[in-house]
């Protein structure tokens, strides 16, 4: 996507229409979306490890070693040698969470984290409330609010692709000041 205004700057970065900077950020950035784009014909371990060896250059043993950590942490180490369609679609969020983990990035999007989990989502809170205080950047769309609520520094929302409120979470769940926010809050909460 090419943005139409402002600067785009990324740890010190700037991100315009010459894209030899775009690797050195993407380097910096994890990315987890709604349709987890696992690779199919892989196992999960091999999702997992793939980046690290080919762009971070880490020997097979050590992207394994953390792979498998990164799986423990996220609750699924069994799934390890297993292919994405294997799994339920809460383990395969986790899988992908791992994954863009194991890249060590500074800063993570999250597009709906939590949308395929239904009662699986406690380690992925567990990790994302890790993550939020480990000083790592994260951006996280959601409409999960009590992980916003406990995790955020901030709450953006947007309305027809307009910001119309940014503010601590205390005080947007507390005293939001458009009228959008406040519907949406009437309806969730």
């Amino acid at each position: 996507e090419v943005h139409q205004q402002g600067d785009i700057i990324v740890g010190g970065v700037l991100l315009n229409r010459d894209t030899r900077n775009i690797d050195a950020v993407r380097r910096n950035i994890g990315m987890v979306s709604q349709d987890f784009s696992l690779f199919p014909n892989m196992s999960i371990l091999d999702n997992i490890t793939l980046a690290p060896l080919r762009v971070l250059k880490e020997g097979p043993r050590e992207a394994r070693e953390r792979a498998m950590e990164i799986l423990n942490r996220v609750g699924i180490p069994e799934q390890a040698g297993k292919h994405p369609h294997q799994l339920s679609s809460g383990q395969q969020q986790r899988a992908a969470l791992a994954r863009a983990l194991a890249m060590k990035p500074r800063i993570m999007l999250l597009d709906e984290p939590t949308s395929a989990m239904d009662g699986e989502m406690g380690e992925v809170l567990e990790v994302m409330r890790e993550l939020a205080q480990s000083r790592m950047t994260v951006v996280a769309v959601t409409h999960e609010m009590g992980f916003a609520r406990e995790a955020a520094d901030r709450i953006v929302f947007f309305d027809e692709g307009q910001i119309v409120e940014d503010l601590p979470p205390e005080e947007f769940f507390q005293n939001p000041g458009h009228s959008r926010a406040k519907r949406f809050l009437e309806k969730i909460l």
